[in-house]
C-alpha cells in the first residue's frame, strides 16, 4: 500500500515522491483474526452451553447462541434485544436481574444454581443450571457487557442425588445392623445375669436390679433396628413398660395426652441416659407399691404412667400407691449406681428434671423433658 505527492516546485525541479509500506504481515493477521473469530462463533453456536452477552447499561441480550433458547424456554426471537423480565418467569427474572447488577458493581464472577421448576403447560421438565456470570469491557468505549454462561447440570444432580441416597440407605442399613447385634448381644448378657442371681440367691436383688437396667439398654437399641429417624419418646416408654411389666408380672397403664407426641424425639447422646431413668422411675414405683399386696388390690392400683404433651416440653408421670418420709426430698438422694441416685446420676443436665412427691395415698414421679435433652 502507498502514498504519492509532488514534492520540490519551490525550486523549480518538479519531483515526485512516494512511500510504499509493506502491509503483507498485517493483511495475514486480520485474515488470522477473522478466522479466528469465526471458529470462536462456530464454537459458541455448537458449545452445550447457555452463552448470552448482556449490555451492562440496560441488560439488554446483545448476542446469544443455539443453547441459550434451550435455558431461557423461549425462542431466540423472543430473548434478542430484550431484558430477562421478558423472557423469564418473575422470580427467576429477579434473580438473574440480581445477579447481574452485582457482576456489574464488583467485577467479580457470580455463580449460582437455577432450579427450573416442571412446566405442565409447555411439557418441560425440572431442571438444574449451573450459572456464571461474569463483567467485559466492550473494547475503546467505555460501554461495559456481562456474560451469561450456564450448563445443564440436571442429569449431574440426579446422579448426586442418587449417590446421597444410597449412601444414606447403605448408611442406615449398617447402624441397624449394629443396633440389632448390640440389642442380641445385650440380651444375652441379661441370661448370664439371671442364671448367676439362680446361682447366688444372695444378690439376686442386685443382679435383678442390673437385669432391668440391661433390658432397657436392649429396648432402645430394639426400637433403633426397627424404624428409622429419632427415636420417638412415646415408643421408648411404651417399650420399656412392656419389658418392666414382662419382668415384674406387674401392669403399667399408659395415658397420652396433648398435641402430636410424636413430635418428641430423643437425641443419640440422652437416649440411653433418659430410657434408664424411665426403667428406673418404673422399678422403683413398682418396689415401693406393695408388690403382691397392691397387685391383689385390683387395676386401680397398678402403676400408671402419663405422657402429658405440651407445645415444647412433655412430662412423664408414674403413679404408684405409696407414702413418702417426712422430710423427703429427693435432692437428698447421693447421686449412685442404682434407685434414685443412679437417675440423679444419668440425668442430662440441661432440658431434663425430675421430682418425687406425694398425692393423697399415691407417691407420683414427674420427668420433665425440653430442648436440648429432646428434639421437637
Amino acid at each position: 500500500m502507498g502514498n504519492a505527492v509532488v514534492t520540490g516546485r519551490d525550486s523549480g525541479a518538479g519531483q515526485l515522491t512516494f512511500a510504499l509500506l509493506d502491509i503483507e504481515r498485517r493483511r495475514e493477521a486480520e485474515a488470522q483474526i477473522a478466522q479466528a473469530r469465526a471458529s470462536l462463533q462456530r464454537i459458541i453456536e455448537t458449545a452445550p452451553l447457555a452463552i448470552a452477552l448482556f449490555d451492562a447499561s440496560n441488560q439488554q441480550v446483545l448476542q446469544l447462541n443455539q443453547a441459550m433458547t434451550g435455558f431461557a424456554r423461549r425462542p431466540a426471537s423472543e430473548i434478542l434485544s430484550r431484558p430477562p423480565a421478558l423472557w423469564l418467569t418473575g422470580p427467576e427474572a429477579a434473580a438473574l436481574n440480581a445477579d447481574l447488577h452485582h457482576a456489574m458493581a464488583t467485577h467479580e464472577m457470580v455463580r449460582r444454581e437455577l432450579q427450573r421448576e416442571a412446566d405442565p403447560d409447555t411439557g418441560d421438565a425440572a431442571e438444574v443450571w449451573d450459572m456464571r456470570i461474569v463483567s467485559l469491557q466492550a473494547g475503546n468505549d467505555d460501554e461495559e457487557q456481562l456474560l451469561l454462561v450456564a450448563s445443564d447440570v440436571t442429569e449431574q444432580r440426579a446422579a448426586d442425588e442418587a449417590r446421597l441416597v444410597a449412601a444414606i440407605s447403605q448408611r442406615e442399613m449398617l447402624i441397624k445392623e449394629v443396633h440389632h447385634r448390640i440389642k442380641n448381644n445385650l440380651q444375652g448378657v441379661a441370661g448370664l445375669l439371671q442364671q448367676n442371681a439362680q446361682r447366688h440367691p444372695e444378690a439376686a436383688a442386685a443382679i435383678a436390679e442390673a437385669v432391668g437396667h440391661v433390658h432397657a439398654i436392649a429396648q432402645v437399641h430394639g426400637l433403633q433396628v426397627g424404624m428409622t429417624g429419632p427415636l420417638r419418646v412415646q415408643k421408648v416408654i411404651e417399650a420399656i413398660a412392656t419389658s418392666v411389666q414382662r419382668m415384674f408380672g406387674r401392669t403399667i397403664s399408659l395415658e397420652v395426652s396433648g398435641p402430636s407426641p410424636q413430635r418428641f424425639a430423643l437425641t443419640e447422646a440422652d437416649s440411653i441416659p433418659i430410657a434408664l431413668t424411665i426403667n428406673e422411675l418404673f422399678t422403683n414405683a413398682i418396689k415401693h407399691s406393695g408388690g403382691g399386696e397392691a397387685a391383689a388390690l385390683g387395676p386401680g392400683h397398678d402403676i400408671r404412667c402419663s405422657l402429658e404433651v405440651g407445645q415444647n416440653d412433655l412430662c412423664i408421670s408414674v403413679r404408684n400407691r405409696g407414702r413418702l418420709a417426712p422430710d423427703f426430698h429427693i435432692s437428698q438422694i447421693p447421686s449412685g449406681i442404682s434407685g434414685l441416685g443412679l437417675v440423679r446420676a444419668l440425668l442430662p443436665r440441661k432440658g431434663a428434671a425430675i421430682s418425687l412427691e406425694a398425692d393423697g395415698d399415691d407417691v407420683v414421679a414427674r420427668l420433665r423433658l425440653s430442648p436440648p435433652a429432646v428434639a421437637v
